[in-house]
């Protein structure tokens, strides 16, 4: 009766390997959390500015996965984005922006990030040698889109070195 039982395991973990194995297995992100993003790149050494707007560019560029051939999406896809609103200062969101973006967007395996073009958004943007880059993954990557206020005087808090602290718990 044991050998039965410890059979019946090991065939409940190979199928349970298999099943995770599959393109089927879902793809686990832990929440996506305003201050954990700002701490991330507050510490990065790449320069960054929080943005208050629209996002626009033309979502048909976004990654498509074919099921049928997973292996072969792209890690990351770059679009042309622009990106009208206000830069964040001491103040606020008062700075008025308005330029040229770069969508990077990122594909973890079959999971790609689709961000809705025309759609408000809370964007931290990268600034490089290049000009301005935005870094989206299918976990949420450096945007918050349809931000409610909360989360804008959230980001004025970190930024003039008030209360940051994650929502959520993050595991180490």
């Amino acid at each position: 009766m044991s050998r039965l039982r410890a059979s019946g395991r090991v065939i409940a973990l190979v199928l349970t390997s298999l099943a995770l194995a599959s393109p089927a297995a879902a793809l686990s992100c832990l929440p996506h959390d305003l201050a954990t993003t700002y701490q991330r790149i507050d510490a990065a050494p790449e320069s960054y500015v929080a943005i208050n707007g629209i996002l626009d560019f033309d979502s048909s560029a976004l990654p498509k996965v074919d099921m049928a051939d997973q292996q072969a999406a792209a890690d990351e896809t770059r679009i042309p984005a622009r990106l009208g609103g206000e830069a964040l200062g001491r103040i606020g969101f008062t700075r008025p922006f308005a330029g040229h973006v770069t969508l990077i967007v990122k594909c973890f395996g079959p999971w790609c990030a689709q961000p809705p073009a025309g759609t408000p958004v809370l964007a931290f943007v990268q600034q490089g040698t290049e000009g301005f880059s935005l870094t989206l993954d299918p976990c949420g990557g450096d945007a918050f889109f349809s931000p409610a206020p909360q989360m804008l005087d959230k980001a004025h808090r970190c930024f003039t070195g008030g209360a940051c602290e994650p929502d959520q718990p993050q595991q180490e």
